[in-house]
């Protein structure tokens, strides 16, 4: 279950409210439908080869991807248990679960996605908050990129 909400929140890039959200039926196979919660806009996200390979093996108990044993959608709090107790395993407490949001994004910045490609992924709309998520790893670029031009 730590496997499959890790790959949801990296390859989709979504908030952690909606992962447990996530319906079988939005996901073909590449990708999937999103409705995100907080801003009500729907995407369609292309999923990572990494969350497919996790999707195509996790067996369908329910009509949501992330459920209980029963087949009930696994709930917001339940999740995030599971990920504090991965998290503490592996000795990274310090990371919450939007760090998986903001990896995703980093990953797509790091690849030289645009301000645009990276909102049409993770449905941000202003260029601040894409500049709070992806900055770091676009300053990285830039500076390779100076590099490059110094030698």
């Amino acid at each position: 279950m730590a496997r499959l909400i890790f790959e949801l929140g990296i390859g989709s890039v979504q908030r952690p409210d909606d992962w447990a959200r996530f319906r079988w039926n939005d996901f073909d196979a590449t990708g999937m439908r999103v409705v995100q919660q907080k801003t009500g806009r729907e995407l369609y996200i292309p999923c990572t080869g990494y969350l497919i390979q996790t999707l195509e093996t996790e067996p369908k108990n329910g009509l949501t991807i992330l459920t209980k044993q029963d087949g009930t959608p696994l709930p917001h709090r339940r999740m995030a248990q599971i990920m504090r107790d991965e998290r503490r395993r592996l000795g990274v407490e310090a990371y919450d679960l939007y760090a998986l949001r903001y990896r995703g994004i980093h990953e797509l910045a790091l690849h030289g996605c645009t301000d645009d490609e990276i909102a049409s992924y993770s449905g941000h709309t202003t260029k601040a908050m894409i500049e709070r998520y992806a900055g770091a790893a676009k300053q990285r670029i830039r500076a390779g990129q100076a590099h490059k031009k110094r030698q």
